[in-house]
């Protein structure tokens, strides 16, 4: 059920996003559960032990609500982070870089980026001290709603898009329209968005089109990866869009 019913499965930066998602999405959420128990053991003597035995005497369901809005919180300032400083825009804008939107082209990120804001994420989790059920079921949520947020698909998720992030919210955030830049950056919840006043009032309205407008990004993952280490020019690659 394609939103974009011309868009090819097999867009010409297929290729490239099928690398991205081993490395950027298999990779990193399975590293992230095998460092999970030294992660807990290394925080456990930190002067939380109140805290993070508080957090585990909740049951499954509300922690796992719990675990997902702290992530969520500590996402949304990292991503907030990449799209205000320029030097950090430039790997950011790898991710923002492709024009056929779907759920592959969703883990396009730069491995600077992708370190860095999942750290963020993950961090805050094996510091509260969050169960490994929990962890675990937290995990497998980020990858189905990662694939699921960037996916080309018309569902209509009704009131359910202003509960957790769907589709045509995190479209516009990709939109390439002035009107959606730096808007809708949270991963599971759109409230925060509302709160901190960046999120895109969209109704029932998707972005005609996504990426970076009139830039010719580099083709290709090695070209992608070098590109945010070159010297900036006057090329707008290296600006967010909100600065051109």
């Amino acid at each position: 059920m394609p939103k974009r019913e011309d868009q090819s499965k097999f867009h010409p930066e297929w290729r490239t996003d099928l690398i991205y998602f081993v490395i950027s999405h298999l990779l990193i959420q399975v590293t992230g559960v095998l460092v999970q128990l030294p992660a807990a053991l290394a925080f456990k003597n930190i002067g939380l032990e109140g805290v993070q035995s508080a957090v585990q005497s909740i049951h499954f369901i509300p922690q796992l609500f719990l675990a997902l809005l702290v992530s969520d919180l500590f996402q949304y300032s990292g991503h907030y982070i990449f799209h205000k400083i320029p030097y950090l825009w430039r790997f950011h804008s790898v991710h923002h870089s492709t024009q056929h939107l779907d759920w592959l082209a969703g883990s396009r990120t730069h491995f600077v980026d992708l370190i860095a804001v999942r750290a963020i994420s993950f961090i805050p989790i094996y510091i509260c001290g969050f169960s490994y059920s929990v962890f675990a079921t937290y995990i497998v949520i980020v990858s189905f709603q990662a694939v699921l947020a960037h996916s080309n698909t018309r569902i209509n998720f009704g009131w359910f898009k202003y509960v957790f992030v769907t589709p045509q919210f995190h479209h516009w955030h990709h939109s390439d329209n002035p009107a959606a830049y730096d808007k809708n950056f949270a991963i599971h919840f759109p409230f925060i968005d509302m709160i901190f006043g960046t999120y895109y009032p969209m109704g029932k309205e998707w972005p005609e089109s996504t990426g970076l407008g009139d830039v010719e990004f580099p083709k290709g993952f090695l070209r992608q990866f070098v590109q945010p280490f070159k010297k900036p020019d006057s090329n707008k690659i290296m600006k967010n869009p909100s600065e051109r």
